[in-house]
């Protein structure tokens, strides 16, 4: 039994079959745009099931969506019924963006962008729990599969949880690894939800409430190569932090560990390798870390945490220095953990802790707390200089002034040239929770 909120949405944005006609679902971005229409007509998904479509989208315009396409979309409820008893059968089970057990790092990091629906498997409930995620190439070598299952292994045992892509090789690895040491995995699939729910690798995992498979795609829905690109980033925004052990120079986990770089979603580390022409070597280059020792050895803990260091992450490894920078800020979950991650040194402690957090930086994602430091510096500065001050990759310092400049946040000035933030108001540099999106989860559009 679904509401009719969970009803429309997904008459809107999803398969029911290979071939839906001539009206395509919703894409992600595309329902975002038309949740937030309704929400500001004050009308809900459920408004459209409940009520003529014609008269609750009155004074609607959109180049590609089409009121013609909402109404054939719409008109597809046996095709739904049928499907969802099809896949209950199995334990298939249906998530929109305004159930509570939606994981709220898609919707902090993708924001409207996230998948407006998942389907899935196994215990829910894990998708809030974050961890770490493994990924890698499908055809990696013995040594490499090795690895990413003690991997798996050494991230329950730190009381994490695996997440990876279910694909075979690398994920598929590590996310027995942690199975075998009885952890909690999170398995983003790409495809075949349906097969994967009935496969015996995943049953006991199931049944113990260890596992939970999900998609945002058809739950039956074979290989495509566009779904498995697509996918990576909610690998990423499912965690805290992620460890690539083996990509090519292009591909599904080059192209995702990439897309994190930008994105600065999560700290994202590399398995030193000896070979010069690997993708893992070219990552490093990109803004990558390498990851040093035996997966047997490593702090977990502080893989979401790095700090400004070389030292490689092993609990047999000398002890690190406290003073943490910009590059190292995580999500963390807690106030205690928060200003724990603050501390730049031993005088300021209280302090700084006490003022960063007053912010509710736990909130941020890197980008945003780049710009609050931005704003503190409090005047101008060449990318060199802030390059110098933060030690942070020049690339990625560029691409964020670059982004912050199409914003209209930052000030781009002239002879030379500099940056300068442009003094928003605390209000204005808190996480983009508007009042309109705050409304629009009360109202079932799973905004927030």
């Amino acid at each position: 039994m679904i509401n009719t909120t969970t009803q429309a949405i997904l008459l809107l944005t999803s398969y029911f079959s290979k071939s839906v006609g001539d009206a395509k679902p919703l894409t992600p971005t595309e329902w975002g745009r038309f949740a937030v229409w309704l929400n500001e007509q004050g009308k809900t998904p459920a408004d459209l099931v409940t009520s003529e479509p014609c008269g609750v989208l009155q004074g609607w315009q959109d180049d590609k969506i089409s009121l013609e396409r909402i109404e054939q979309l719409l008109g597809r409820g046996h095709a739904l019924a049928l499907a969802l008893e099809k896949w209950s059968r199995v334990g298939i089970w249906v998530l929109t963006r305004s159930d509570a057990d939606y994981p709220k790092l898609l919707k902090h990091q993708l924001r409207n962008s996230a998948p407006p629906v998942l389907f899935g498997c196994g215990n829910a409930r894990l998708l809030n729990q974050g961890g770490v995620s493994v990924v890698g190439a499908r055809n990696a070598s013995e040594a490499d599969l090795d690895y990413a299952k003690a991997l798996g292994r050494r991230i329950a045992v730190a009381g994490q949880s695996v997440v990876s892509g279910g694909a075979r090789g690398v994920d598929e690895a590590a996310m027995l690894g942690g199975l075998l040491q009885e952890g909690t995995v999170i398995g983003v699939m790409a495809d075949s939800l349906l097969k994967a729910a009935m496969a015996s690798k995943w049953r006991q995992g199931l049944m113990n409430n260890n596992l939970v498979l999900v998609s945002p795609f058809y739950p039956e829905a074979g290989f495509n190569a566009g779904n498995a690109m697509a996918r990576n980033k909610y690998i990423y925004c499912l965690s805290r932090a992620a460890v690539v052990v083996r990509s090519d120079i292009k591909g599904g986990t080059w192209s995702g560990a990439i897309e994190n770089l930008k994105k600065a979603w999560v700290p994202l580390w590399v398995k030193r390798d000896q070979d010069t022409q690997s993708g893992n070597r070219m990552l490093v280059t990109e803004g990558g870390q390498w990851l040093d020792g035996e997966a047997e050895q490593l702090d977990v803990q502080a893989l979401s945490m790095p700090l400004n260091s070389t030292t490689p992450r092993t609990f047999d490894s000398e002890a690190v220095s406290t003073e943490v920078e910009l590059s190292s800020l995580s999500h963390t979950s807690t106030e205690a953990e928060l200003q724990t991650s603050l501390v730049t040194a031993p005088s300021r402690e209280k302090t700084k802790a006490s003022d960063e957090s007053s912010l509710g930086l736990a909130e941020l994602s890197f980008y945003q707390f780049f710009l609050e430091k931005l704003k503190r510096l409090g005047r101008a500065a060449t990318i060199d200089e802030l390059v110098a001050q933060w030690e942070l990759p020049k690339k990625q310092i560029t691409e964020w002034l670059k982004t912050s400049v199409d914003e209209g946040a930052v000030q781009k000035l002239a002879k030379p040239v500099r940056y300068q933030h442009l003094k928003v108001s605390n209000a204005e540099s808190q996480p983009r929770a508007t009042s309109d999106s705050a409304s629009a989860g009360q109202m079932g559009l799973g905004l927030d």
